[in-house]
């Protein structure tokens, strides 16, 4: 087999379904490698306590690298781009765009840029000796330039020996810098088998004008699978005026093997009426476009037949005029005219080819239409039940969104349309479902081993490791803890802190407590608009205290317009749950008469289930409003 495959859109589809068959036999197996450089997002900043080494950087590559290559990917050296050396230079201010020129100018390969940060503390209770190291990352596509994912891992590692001082230190850390690093590769894997991969090819257009260059370019830019092209060449900028034609290198950037790039570009003479023809150089991953020769049809395909099977003997392809023919010869009988069945037959079977190549069901609704009584409505109406089929199950699969769904869709379509996102989904999903497992984890350590033997400093750590992972309870048990001071010293403003992200993430006793400390001033500049809003987060949930509170609130106007009528409405609410001085408080609106009818039996009635709950405020309204 050649290197060299050539593909001409004159031929009939025989011809070019064997051409793509060539084709893809010889890239079928040439997957792209994921390339990547791995760089500091920001310059480190080591603590005091442990030595300011050189290798961090070495350290945390080296992982990278040994957790990647595992996975089949490429980890390629800082220098690889000719970049500063971020061990003696400060690359905090090395930008996106810095990275992509730099990986230009290389002239070579460069799918994603890894930029991580490094960040490590010792925890402050000297009793707990735990530090804490965390690596988080982010990748930069530098064919299209934008951040694919954001992702972190953390660990907390026991305090070094007293005695551990110098090379010990280095010794240490650097091998707790492994560890987290495999651990980010392993992070990492994950999320880039869930990506495509990408295609890198040459794309020679040769000798169009600038109106077809036009056409030829929006339609590659609109190919399913595009990522990124970059002009490497361009003649027409060189002579104008001499060369009205012209001819453009681009580097093509694709999610779309070589066979299935080259099945869009013999699609573009459906969408255009350029008359093209292109070739693929294997070898070179290089396409090249340019116009077609004029033939006849069945003169190519035989031509093809030809080349693929030559005759051991060749003939003279024609007789000068000047010759006999043998008398012994065959005399070939004039060819009869086409009948009008004969027309409409050929007409339907082209029709039919063309939408066996696009291959969509708007192409195979297209020939039933122009066909409705044609040779190949079975087939057609079967390729379009197909289209549907998988058009429903995918439906119902992402209306469901369980890892069983996808699973199950790519179970019945291996091959259907939507196969890439479904394991796109599995992986997402799988990556959710481990960070829930751990929340679940973190948080029962906590609370029933920890929290339970009164083990505060064991017990706050794991609800932070709970609450790193989005664990909304774990956010509200810290806020407590250091409200109370409970494994750490009290700190109110970390408790507000803790309870403000469980309030955002819907925890309404979060809500209620931070309400609280608005309207109080504890561990908050005191603001009684802010206490407002969270209340009414609460009451609207169906929490008592804050239901009582919010009225309050509107009864006096601290923060809120005051409105007695608001103040009836959440004083009910809360007086339905039970709250005495909910009860006592409406008591009194109904008695005077504000933002309710005035009702001195309704009043009397609330006074009296309060004061059945020992309210004294309540027993004395009542002894006041029967005298």
């Amino acid at each position: 087999m050649t290197d060299t495959v050539r593909l001409k859109t004159t031929t009939l589809r025989i011809g070019y379904l064997v051409g793509l068959l060539c084709l893809w036999v010889q890239t079928s197996l040439a997957t792209e490698r994921w390339k990547i450089v791995v760089l500091p997002d920001t310059n480190y900043n080591t603590p005091v306590e442990l030595p300011a080494l050189v290798d961090l950087h070495s350290t945390i590559s080296q992982g990278l690298t040994i957790a990647l290559s595992n996975a089949d990917f490429d980890v390629l050296n800082l220098h690889y781009l000719g970049l500063p050396n971020c061990i003696l230079e400060d690359c905090s201010t090395l930008t996106d765009q810095a990275i992509q020129q730099a990986a230009k100018r290389s002239g070579k390969e460069v799918n994603l840029a890894l930029l991580y940060q490094l960040n490590m503390f010792k925890q402050r209770q000297a009793a707990s000796q735990k530090w804490y190291f965390s690596l988080s990352g982010r990748l930069l596509d530098l064919q299209s330039g934008t951040q694919q994912d954001a992702f972190a891992v953390d660990n907390w590692a026991n305090n070094p020996a007293k005695n551990c001082i110098g090379d010990c230190l280095g010794l240490w850390l650097n091998q707790n810098l492994a560890l987290l690093a495999q651990d980010l590769g392993a992070v990492l894997s994950e999320k880039l088998d869930a990506l495509p991969r990408r295609f890198h090819y040459q794309l020679n257009i040769n000798n169009f004008n600038s109106a077809e260059l036009q056409q030829i370019n929006r339609y590659l830019k609109s190919i399913d699978g595009y990522v990124a092209d970059i002009l490497l060449a361009d003649s027409a900028n060189k002579n104008p005026t001499f060369n009205p034609n012209t001819k453009r290198t681009y580097q093509y950037i694709s999610e779309l093997s070589a066979s299935e790039l080259g099945e869009k570009l013999e699609k573009m003479n459906q969408q255009y009426s350029l008359a093209l023809r292109f070739e693929y150089d294997n070898t070179k991953r290089q396409f090249d476009l340019m116009p077609k020769v004029e033939t006849d049809s069945w003169t190519t395909l035989n031509q093809f037949i030809a080349d693929l099977f030559p005759s051991p003997k060749q003939e003279d392809p024609q007789l000068q005029p000047s010759e006999e023919p043998s008398p012994n010869a065959a005399v070939t009988p004039p060819k009869e005219p086409e009948t009008d069945e004969e027309k409409q037959a050929r007409r339907d079977q082209q029709m039919w080819q063309q939408a066996l190549s696009i291959n969509t069901i708007n192409s195979y609704q297209q020939y039933l239409t122009l066909w409705p009584q044609g040779q190949h409505i079975i087939q057609a109406e079967g390729a379009i039940k197909v289209f549907q089929d998988d058009e429903n199950i995918w439906q119902k699969t992402v209306n469901q969104k369980t890892r069983q769904a996808f699973q199950q869709y790519l179970t019945l379509k291996p091959a259907g349309k939507y196969r890439r996102q479904a394991k796109q989904q599995l992986a997402l999903l799988r990556v959710q479902q481990q960070r829930e497992q751990k929340q679940r984890e973190n948080k029962a350590l906590a609370d029933d081993y920890y929290y339970q033997q009164q083990n505060y400093p064991e017990a706050l750590y794991y609800y932070q490791q709970a609450a790193k992972l989005g664990n909304v309870s774990a956010e509200y048990l810290l806020g407590k803890m250091y409200e109370n001071g409970q494994g750490t010293e009290q700190n109110m403003r970390q408790a507000a802190n803790w309870y403000t992200q469980a309030a955002k993430h819907g925890h309404n006793q979060a809500q209620a407590t931070l309400g609280f400390m608005y309207s109080k001033g504890n561990g908050v500049d005191q603001d009684y608009s802010q206490a407002a809003y969270w209340y009414q987060k609460a009451a609207e949930q169906g929490h008592m205290n804050a239901q009582y509170n919010l009225a309050y609130l509107y009864s006096l106007g601290q923060g809120i317009v005051k409105n007695h009528q608001q103040a009836a409405y959440w004083f009910e609410k809360a007086a339905i749950q039970g709250d005495a001085d909910a009860q006592n408080s409406l008591g009194k609106l109904y008695e005077r008469g504000l933002g309710v009818s005035q009702d001195l039996a309704e009043a009397k009635r609330l006074y009296q289930q309060a004061a059945d709950q020992g309210n004294q405020m309540a027993k004395i309204n009542l002894r006041m409003l029967n005298n």
